[in-house]
């Protein structure tokens, strides 16, 4: 993987001194994300630059790639799984390859077959192309959005980078976006829809090509791939046993994808379900040995390295078990958010980034197992939750229903308005009562009471109204979770210089999955389980265990891997955050979080206080924000 960074300006605004000199320090805040090779070109109006980690062809592929006949300059970051047979294909059609690079295969693509070269390149990418005789530059980014990139449009000028530390030092960006912000307090999300934490600059959607023109500085942003949006009506029941070999087939074909390379592989290995599968493809793929590693804390809960090493015993290999401690957490935590120019958007990255440390001595390439809840159906309590909405009352007068009394009791009142209204009740980190009393009354005024956020919320399941109910939470989780989660695993991983690949994202496997029906995702064990649980909530109904998440993934493996993991539940690379910011670090985040003039302007101190007096989990969201204030604005 790689870092990319330029600044185009419109045909008639030539590039100054100091923008080059920016475009040189944005290259440097990516430097992790390519420490071996850095470069920049540059024309009368536009400089791109670029930062490589050579993974495919490490003497070839040298970036910025120009092609001067066509006047194509390309900067690219990522990997292209089908770049052998595309080449061939674009040999037939006339094209010389000078290098034996992927990256070749991006700027060949995008001269035969323009903005349309998107929809044939298999991968994960994120590239920009400065196309001088059209007069465009386009920037386009994978399917799924395993690769970032982020972009400010000022005027005359188009910013773009890896990374919004690098786009804010290109546009000299200061201004908190505050919807964004407190959308970060109610999600844990870095990223609201298009948007970051700092106005002007936005992520460039999963699927989407933007153009710029430089004539007019106009701007359009294009999809070219989305998730199929299929009603109940439209899925289909396959038989058994032709879904479980498809789906079987789709990750070994995934799996097997994401191992060419020129430079060693390794494997993330939690212990759950979704990583072992990964390993269990990997090896069955093996054309050498991939060493596994996996993270863990003392803390036995936060552990899990007995599965892990269970796991790699079934595939005859030894487990690099990382220890995490707190020593390293407020270190690690502080250098993330100058990388991203954001806060994280879990506690666990200070994990992710000290596994991929680790891995990073043996080899280049990490396969993790990220993505396969967002597919297959992993959270159960966000994503089933939703039968407490359609189950329960519809008005307060409602007292007949038989969970009238246990949704009051649950949720302090007995009926909802809509399903974003039941989304904010269940899966809010902060709920908006507790955020009023903390942000700033003046800041809080000016965002109408939160009515961007849930506006936003309230839009996506009306936009979505022919799915079911289970479905929409589905989507909604591919299509906001899965960002913060997949910048989570990049911006961790390219800390470390290391290029994290994600099976479950390949968008064959996720196309196949949003077709099939609801009950292959979470469903009853039996239907005993389903009679038991008819007058329960469903957080009584996960402690019964009545439920069976990623059914599909599950019993596609169920005679391919150890049954303690096949029946395990999520963990993730846990980290202890609460018992770690109640010791020591605790009294010193909390007079950093009070005594910090920036938060003092954004928060209430005292309330600020009273959370870290009180152990509020919380915190961690508030502590987060005041770093990111202190370390990046």
């Amino acid at each position: 993987m790689c870092g990319i960074s330029g600044v185009v300006n419109q045909s008639s605004h030539s590039i100054s001194h100091s923008e080059t000199q920016k475009l040189q320090a944005s290259l440097n805040l990516l430097k992790s994300r390519g420490p071996d090779a850095q470069a920049s070109c540059q024309g009368n109006h536009w400089i791109i630059g670029h930062t490589r980690l050579s993974i495919i062809d490490l003497s070839g592929g040298t970036q910025p790639m120009q092609d001067s006949s066509s006047a194509v300059t390309l900067s690219y970051n990522g990997e292209i799984y089908n770049y052998r047979s595309l080449r061939k294909t674009l040999e037939a059609k006339g094209h010389v390859f000078k290098t034996d690079s992927d990256t070749e295969v991006v700027l060949r693509s995008y001269i035969e077959w323009g903005r349309e070269c998107a929809s044939k390149l298999f991968g994960c990418f994120a590239f920009a192309v400065l196309d001088e005789k059209k007069g465009k530059l386009f920037l386009f980014r994978d399917r799924l959005g395993v690769k970032p990139v982020y972009y400010l449009q000022k005027e005359r000028t188009v910013y773009f980078a890896s990374s919004v530390a690098a786009v804010k030092t290109l546009g000299n960006v200061s201004e908190i976006d505050y919807a964004s912000l407190s959308h970060y307090l109610t999600s844990c999300r870095i990223t609201f829809g298009e948007r970051t934490l700092y106005k002007g600059i936005s992520i460039l959607p999963a699927g989407c090509i933007m153009e710029f023109s430089l004539e007019d500085h106009s701007q359009k942003i294009e999809r070219y791939w989305s998730r199929p949006v299929l009603s109940p009506e439209d899925k289909k029941d396959v038989a058994r046993k032709d879904l479980m070999s498809n789906t079987k087939s789709l990750v070994e074909e995934s799996v097997k994808d994401r191992l060419i390379s020129d430079v060693p592989v390794g494997c993330f290995l939690s212990g759950g379900l979704d990583s072992a599968v990964v390993v269990k493809e990997a090896f069955s793929n093996a054309l050498e040995d991939y060493p596994l590693f996996c993270a863990g804390t003392p803390f036995e809960k936060y552990n899990e390295f007995q599965y892990a090493a269970e796991m790699a015993s079934e595939v005859g290999k030894d487990l690099e078990e990382v220890r995490i401690s707190p020593e390293t957490f407020l270190s690690d935590w502080k250098m993330l958010i100058r990388q991203k120019g954001l806060p994280l958007s879990t506690p666990n990255e200070t994990s992710i980034y000290r596994l991929a440390k680790a891995l990073g001595k043996k080899c280049k390439v990490a396969l993790t197992g990220e993505g396969s809840d967002e597919v297959f159906g992993g959270y159960l309590l966000p994503h089933f939750s939703i039968y407490d909405f359609l189950r329960g009352p519809k008005d307060e007068d409602d007292t007949k229903n038989p969970l009238y009394w246990k949704i009051m009791r649950r949720y302090g009142r007995p009926f909802f308005y809509n399903e974003a209204d039941h989304f904010f009740s269940t899966h809010s980190w902060m709920p908006m009562g507790d955020k009023s009393e903390l942000i700033n009354k003046d800041i809080w005024h000016s965002l109408d009471e939160d009515d961007e956020v849930f506006t936003f919320y309230e839009d996506f399941f009306e936009k979505h109204s022919e799915l079911s109910a289970f479905d929409k939470r589905m989507h909604l989780h591919a299509e906001v979770n899965l960002e913060g989660l997949l910048n989570r695993v990049d911006s961790s991983t390219m800390a470390a210089s290391i290029e994290a690949r994600v099976p479950f994202t390949d968008h064959r496997i996720v196309e196949f999955a949003f077709q099939q029906p609801d009950h292959w995702k979470i469903d009853y064990r039996n239907e005993e389980c389903r009679r038991k649980s008819s007058d329960l909530l469903v957080e009584e109904i996960e402690k019964e265990d009545l439920l069976e998440t990623k059914r599909l993934l599950r019993n596609a493996y169920k005679n391919d891997l150890p049954a303690s993991i096949i029946d395990r539940k999520k963990m993730s690379f846990p980290v202890p955050f609460q018992e770690w910011l109640s010791g020591d670090l605790s009294k010193e985040l909390k007079e950093f979080c009070i005594e910090t003039s920036k938060t003092k302007q954004i928060f209430n101190p005292q309330v600020v206080e009273k959370m870290f007096n009180t152990g509020d989990r919380n915190m961690w969201l508030v502590a987060n924000l005041c770093l990111w204030l202190e370390e990046s604005c």
